[in-house]
């Protein structure tokens, strides 16, 4: 279950903080479906 309190915590972030909605989606894949990047680094 802490898995989840702390997604919880960094999705709060994009509340605050000035994120498109394509930032937050790439946010998700990466961390949470563990997919590769989709842009260059």
């Amino acid at each position: 279950m802490d898995h989840v309190e702390r997604y919880w915590r960094d999705l709060r972030v994009f509340h605050i903080a000035p994120v498109t909605q394509e930032m937050t989606l790439n946010y998700i894949a990466e961390r949470v479906l563990r997919l590769p990047k989709s842009y260059g680094a």
